[in-house]
């Protein structure tokens, strides 16, 4: 027989619940609220907690019952949940058990109700209950520090745990390797994707033995890690110049295969400093509703896949069933430039997804820009929003993610340009403006292959809650489908956890 807490704000239902159990041979401890909650758990263990989803009575908005069974998975992770209800939402459903990690939904207005509470528990008592450690040392973030002629700094968090300084300096001298991704580049243009891909993997071989080989302390914590772990991320902190590092590329000599299609690979670029928290299941389990801007704008020279992209998103996003979401979608002809300030202006999205050109200026990387037309219907003039407006319009966003379906979102400039300029880039900006995670493209990609990563990445990051493994799934998708296609290795992630 098992221990059970019980919390719900209504007497008689705590009490015939309790006496259900009670009579099925189980120890119960019955309490009303939040409060008498952690009091019970903090003084004695329970392997289970039945929890109704409404415990203030507010309304279909009530979701306190939600939020206590979250802070159980991560404070109590032993303690396995049943949600009851009295009114069933398949949203909740899902969101609950993707999210909060809970066992099983009841619903509490059918006839055989106490018979499912029973089942369950009887079914989950025959497996075996995992530990704390298990349930949450499953997952490992290996954290990689560069900076050039400094040691590196590895830690490792979760499955394995470790906090080393390595031996040996780092000697990676950026703008060669930047220089070496650029000239592979010219292969897009030239459509030569055999040659682009014995580049690429040129590339990443040497990246693997600068950072890993000539650096055997970071190596064997990569392995550690790998072995120790079922699931491990990559985060790679570094000053923003090292974006240009295309670390996206490394290739791992054993097994032989890129880095980034074994694992979730991030950025995290020092001197950014996020004004909210990144996305997370735990956000997402939160929200009463994701509110996204979808932003087409095909300026010259034209691209058929811009419309078609944020048409197909868009209506994604309005059918699925995971997460409530409000779409705010701009096609090209409603996107002008004034428009587009005016909305990025507002503090109302949590999602800005931005599809059409952009351009890189090496010369001068602030005065990198999206473009958009200066009327509506395509009429008038393409007029730039620079990487300086764009970061002073999302200086009071309240948005997450912004995600750059277009060329050279990430693209970025040398630390020299910083001596005159105050952003190195697109991305560089938005990272600047608090925003805490990026998206973009270094190089040109396809509209099929942008169309395809960006369906991918969000259904993935709605059924995960994870913009890093949103993007791994969502690059493994399109590696899967055709490797000669770039637009897998293209994608940068800014991550600024």
């Amino acid at each position: 027989m098992v221990k059970i807490l019980v919390v719900d704000n209504n007497p008689d239902f705590r009490n015939t619940i309790s006496g259900l159990l009670t009579d099925a041979g189980h120890t119960v401890c019955p309490v009303a609220n939040e409060g008498e909650a952690f009091t019970a758990v903090v003084r004695e263990p329970f392997d289970f907690a039945l929890i109704d989803v409404r415990l203030h009575e507010e309304g279909e908005d009530d979701e306190s019952g939600l939020n206590l069974a979250m802070t159980f998975r991560t404070l109590k992770p032993q303690v396995r949940v049943i949600l009851l209800t009295r009114y069933v939402r398949t949203r909740q459903i899902v969101r609950a058990i993707r999210y909060h990690g809970v066992l099983d939904f009841v619903d509490t207005t059918t006839q055989d109700w106490g018979e499912q509470v029973l089942k369950t528990i009887a079914q989950a008592s025959k497996e075996p209950q995992k530990s704390k450690s298990e349930k949450t040392g499953e997952a490992t973030r290996l954290s990689i520090s560069l900076t050039t002629d400094r040691p590196l700094t590895v830690r490792a968090r979760g499955r394995h745990v470790c906090s080393i300084c390595t031996s040996g300096i780092l000697q990676v001298n950026v703008e060669s390797y930047a220089k070496k991704a650029d000239i592979a580049k010219i292969d897009i243009a030239k459509n030569d994707l055999v040659n682009l891909r014995f580049q690429v993997k040129e590339i990443g071989l040497a990246l693997w033995r600068d950072i890993f080989v000539e650096h055997p302390e970071a190596g064997r914590a990569y392995l550690e890690a790998r072995t120790k772990s079922q699931s491990l991320s990559l985060l790679f902190e570094a000053p923003r110049e090292f974006l240009r590092l295309p670390l996206e590329f490394i290739y791992l000599d054993t097994p032989p295969e890129y880095l980034v299609l074994e694992h979730p690979v991030s950025r995290f670029a020092c001197g950014a400093t996020p004004k909210r928290g990144v996305f997370s299941p735990q956000v997402l389990a939160l929200a009463q509703k994701l509110r996204i801007l979808i932003i087409a704008s095909n300026t010259r020279p034209p691209i058929d896949g811009v419309d078609a992209e944020v048409q197909a998103l868009s209506s994604y996003l309005k059918k699925q069933d995971i997460i409530p979401v409000e779409v705010t979608m701009l096609t090209t002809k409603q996107a002008t430039y004034e428009r587009i300030r005016e909305e990025l202006r507002k503090p109302n999205y949590d999602v800005i997804h931005y599809a059409g050109h952009g351009s890189f200026d090496a010369v001068s990387p602030e005065n990198s820009s999206l473009h958009f037309w200066a009327g509506r219907n395509k009429q008038g003039d393409v007029v730039p929003m620079k990487a300086t407006e764009l970061k002073m319009l999302l200086g009071q966003s309240e948005a997450r993610l912004v995600y750059l379906s277009s060329c050279y979102g990430t693209a970025t400039g040398d630390k020299a340009a910083l001596l005159d300029d105050d952003f190195l880039g697109l991305a560089d900006a938005v990272a600047q403006a608090g925003v805490p995670s990026v998206v973009g493209f270094r190089w040109p990609v396809a509209d099929d292959g942008a169309r395809r990563l960006a369906l991918a990445f969000y259904q993935s990051f709605l059924e995960q809650g994870s913009p890093e493994f949103a993007l791994w799934s969502a690059r493994c998708e399109l590696a899967a489908l055709n490797r000669d296609d770039p637009t897998w290795l293209s994608p940068i992630l800014i991550y600024q956890e």
